[in-house]
């Protein structure tokens, strides 16, 4: 029998080696989320992974130099009380970690959202320069014809909030199977631009999955969904909920950050002062990018 210390190792070195991959992936995509911010990722990773190492060793030697696989048993007492609280600390951080990488594949696809859109209204204005100064090439019109559709087809980024939702049948609808799959499927809505059913996605999801480690992400994407639709009353609730529910989570810093930004938004600087100055006083060790930006807003909002 396996013990519950070894399994929950297990555990986290597989997530680990996930986040390892995920932060190298990452790291190609381009200037889209900082090196620096990078950095600090996998210099986390690495710290968690030299902690698992610490941990390794000292259940070996407190086993009496049997590894827990061939022994099946668990330090006891004090020791394995010690185990369990670095451990519950690791896996924290692994979901901190988690939400960073998130926010950073986030940006990306908004990025490459914009980047299509101006390259197709580019090569929109482009035809309509060379129908206008061609004057006899009746052949170059039908050719450019097809760029406007190609336009109001592709994916809606923030600035287009009164496109209608693509496949409305499907209403965001989750898949059957675990929590993570179904997390897995509203953020994948998220990231494809699909902004109305990954809304209705995070919506299901918090409503099966209250007390599930990933309802405080859900959260903030349910507002972030709602944010880049320009939806900012409602997205302001959805952050302020993200923060009163879960004060303690990686997200609770960027919920503030949010729920500033829809603040200011609406025109309400004086309450998105406060929700910066929560921030700031409170979340000490929030990310760097994280407390930078709320710096900028406040002194773009002259918050005393």
């Amino acid at each position: 029998m396996i013990s519950p210390l070894r399994t929950q190792r297990l555990f986290l070195r597989r997530r680990l080696a996930v986040a390892a991959i995920a932060l190298t992936a990452l790291s190609l995509t381009g200037p889209a989320f900082g090196q620096s911010d990078t950095r600090e990722l996998m210099n986390r990773l690495q710290r968690l992974e030299n902690e698992m190492q610490t941990i390794s060793r000292e259940v070996y030697r407190g086993n009496g130099g049997t590894p827990p696989a061939a022994s099946g048993s668990a330090p006891t007492g004090n020791v394995a009380a010690g185990f369990e609280v670095r451990l519950q600390r690791l896996e924290s951080e692994m979901q901190t970690l988690t939400g960073r990488y998130e926010e950073a594949a986030f940006q990306v696809g908004q990025l490459r959202e914009q980047l299509t859109k101006m390259q197709t209204d580019i090569d929109f204005r482009l035809s309509r320069l060379e129908q206008q100064s061609g004057g006899g090439l009746g052949a170059a019109a039908p050719a450019a014809a097809p760029a406007p559709e190609k336009g109001a087809g592709g994916k809606a980024d923030k600035a287009a909030a009164a496109s209608p939702a693509a496949e409305p049948e499907a209403g965001g609808s989750l898949p059957s199977g675990s929590s993570q799959d179904q997390y897995n499927a509203a953020f994948n809505l998220l990231r494809q631009g699909d902004y109305a059913n990954a809304e209705k996605g995070f919506a299901q999801f918090l409503k099966a999955h209250p007390s599930d480690p990933l309802a405080s992400n859900a959260q903030y994407w349910l507002g972030e969904s709602l944010y880049v639709r320009n939806k900012f009353k409602e997205a302001a609730v959805a952050f302020a909920e993200g923060y009163q529910k879960f004060p303690k989570s990686g997200k609770a810093p960027d919920s503030l950050l949010k729920l500033s930004l829809s603040l200011s938004a609406m025109k309400a600087n004086e309450d998105a002062c406060a929700a910066l100055g929560e921030l700031l006083g409170k979340y000490k060790d929030a990310s760097a990018t994280t407390r930078r930006r709320a710096e900028q807003e406040k002194n773009r909002l002259k918050c005393s």
